[in-house]
């Protein structure tokens, strides 16, 4: 290989390992502080709901108000585990918390599942946005519903 070949492979190289150094330094901001990090109970009322009902494999949806709370109680988030607590009884349920929201799932003891989310954007006055979604599988059909709420923190005593 001619000198002048070597020496501008060589150039080429050194280029490309500063340019692999700068894009490796430019690391993407850190996120922003979530703002469930320093709560440990929210409180979740529920005033409307959509429920599915397939008629001849065609989705029928039908909308209503309702009454309908629970609490939210973080146990660990490392471990990701926190309860659910409602009017009749309190059930563990896996607690993931990320950049969108604080989210609870739950599987019932027939199989079915149940999936909170607290939204970080969208809310006011203290109040978080919050949607419950059931997946529930009667034996003669499937019965989804979306509940429409509101989530906001219980202050320590």
């Amino acid at each position: 290989m001619p000198k002048h070949a070597v020496l501008a492979v060589a150039t080429l190289a050194v280029c490309l390992m500063g340019a692999g150094k700068t894009l490796t330094a430019q690391k993407a901001p850190p996120p922003a502080p979530s703002p469930f990090a320093s709560i440990q109970t929210l409180k979740c009322s529920f005033s409307s709901y959509a429920v599915n009902n397939w008629q001849e494999l065609k989705p029928n949806t039908v909308t209503a108000s309702e009454d309908f709370s629970f609490q939210i109680s973080v146990v660990n988030v490392k471990k990701g585990r926190a309860r659910i607590i409602g009017s009749t009884g309190a059930i563990d349920v896996a607690l993931v918390i990320s950049g969108t929201g604080l989210n609870v799932i739950e599987q019932t003891p027939a199989g079915n599942f149940t999936l909170t989310t607290v939204f970080a954007a969208g809310g006011q006055d203290g109040k978080f946005l919050a949607a419950h979604a059931r997946h529930v599988d009667l034996a003669a059909a499937p019965s989804p519903s979306q509940h429409y709420g509101s989530c906001e923190a219980v202050k320590a005593q």
